[in-house]
């Protein structure tokens, strides 16, 4: 079997007009391991996993290795919705007094159609980020476990807004202001209990902006 899945694999990815990384995720094999077989870093791959492959295409195995998947992918597969894919991260942005950053690993991706993620922004998926929120001071605009997405490319601190900031270890979720001796004002929504602060720009990392935020029920 492996020494013709990779042929296989190449004519299903034609026929059906579909992504490699589309088909890793349906199957729930590893894009990079897909990836790797495709580009002739890696020889074979396992049996189970080719099955789960071949599934995502509604096809036999036999079907499959036979080179008769149809050039309509209508014919074989359902179509893939028009939407896109967002990494949701595992780290969080504190509204309180600051979540410490051990890493940044995906666990998981959202999708989010074309046409609704066209109307907030235009910025390409890739620059863009779904975190969690921890903490109150950002109430009643967010909350504990609220998730937001950040556009990695507006990292202006010219601009007033909500953005995501790291100063120290931590992430923290804060709207900013300019203050009149040229430092960064640090505000809370929650001010009753998190007074606005005021920090040098030199001590502050723009994440991000929030562009969207989820809410919890």
């Amino acid at each position: 079997m492996e020494n013709s899945f990779k042929t296989a694999l190449d004519h299903a990815l034609k026929a059906t007009n579909r992504s490699l990384r589309s088909v890793a995720t349906q199957s729930g094999v590893s894009y990079e391991q897909l990836k790797a077989l495709m580009q002739g870093k890696a020889q074979k791959t396992n049996f189970d996993d080719g099955v789960k492959v071949v599934s995502a295409f509604g096809v036999s195995v036999e079907q499959f290795l036979g080179g008769g998947i149809s050039s309509d992918p209508a014919a074989d597969v359902e179509p893939e919705p028009a939407g896109t894919m967002i990494d949701v991260f595992d780290v969080a942005a504190s509204a309180g007094h600051g979540a410490v950053v051990d890493g940044e690993t995906v666990i998981e991706r959202l999708s989010f159609p074309l046409d609704y993620l066209s109307r907030f922004t235009r910025t390409h998926p890739r620059h863009l980020k779904i975190i969690a929120v921890k903490g109150d001071s950002m109430e009643p605009t967010l909350k504990d476990d609220d998730v937001v997405m950040l556009d990695t490319t507006k990292t202006s601190l010219d601009y007033d807004g909500l953005f995501v900031l790291r100063w120290g270890d931590a992430l923290h979720v804060k709207r900013v202001g300019r203050a009149a001796n040229g430092s960064v004002r640090i505000i809370s929504d929650n001010k009753d209990i998190y007074p606005p602060i005021e920090m040098p720009r030199a001590e502050i990392t723009v994440v991000g902006k929030v562009i969207w935020m989820g809410k919890k029920v």
